[in-house]
């Protein structure tokens, strides 16, 4: 199994024998709160991996880990067939049917996903995600790669671990709900996983602009890892495992 880092923020991509899975795809230049740009939006700074190697028709799976407009952009999702299966929340699924997609998997914690070559298993996410989003480990029969978007639930029990997608740039709102694991978090994960690799996800908060950028406080480590046995810190940067 092949990871791909898929553009300068946090969608990945998963190739596995002639499978290949898109998480939470932006493809545009911009990403904006659906009509409100001046409330959040975000500018990539690197053409997205599959736009630039004309990829998109590729794509057999897509995992769209939350409702949010950074994780489900409905501009991006519009180039792809709408006949391609989805795995995503019960509420996230409501606006990608509204996209006219027509094979969404709503998604629970314990379900175990066949696709294809690679097995997709679905975890509860950290507090305060827990109830609007999801975990997940994507596996082949070689390699497994454990992805939490935001918040680790230390609850959740995840075997023979290869490699972790999480974040590292620690955020909070108003300086008091943490929104986004900081370094020490990720290598506390990390270790007790016992994986060997780090990809860090969600990376450069401080270039999210908007009106809500101004209630958050931000510690960004995604450049400097410290020693960690960090990868995949470029748009196109693989990991085989």
């Amino acid at each position: 199994m092949q990871i791909i880092r898929a553009d300068d923020y946090q969608s990945w991509l998963y190739s596995n024998d002639g499978d290949l899975v898109a998480v939470d795809p932006w493809l545009t230049k911009t990403q904006v709160f659906p009509k409100l740009s001046w409330l959040l939006y975000r500018e990539s700074t690197n053409q997205a991996f599959l736009v630039k190697n004309n990829l998109i028709a590729k794509v057999t799976h897509l995992i769209i880990t939350a409702h949010f407009s950074d994780h489900l952009d409905a501009e991006s999702l519009s180039m792809f067939d709408l006949n391609i299966p989805i795995y995503t929340t019960h509420e996230a699924s409501k606006s990608i049917a509204a996209l006219g997609f027509k094979n969404i998997k709503k998604v629970q914690p314990g379900q175990d996903f066949q696709l294809n070559s690679l097995n997709l298993k679905i975890f509860e996410a950290g507090k305060p995600y827990n109830r609007t989003t999801f975990a997940y480990s994507i596996s082949s029969n070689k390699a497994k790669v454990f992805h939490e978007p935001h918040m680790h639930n230390p609850m959740n029990e995840i075997d023979n671990v290869d490699a972790c997608i999480l974040t590292v740039d620690k955020v909070t709102v108003l300086g008091l709900v943490q929104v986004s694991m900081g370094l020490n978090q990720a290598k506390s994960t990390l270790v007790n996983l016992d994986a060997r690799y780090l990809l860090s996800t969600g990376i450069a908060p401080r270039r999210t602009k908007g009106l809500i950028s101004f209630l958050l406080s931000i510690k960004e480590s995604y450049h400097t890892n410290n020693g960690m046995p960090s990868v995949c810190q470029n748009v196109g940067d693989s990991l085989l495992l």
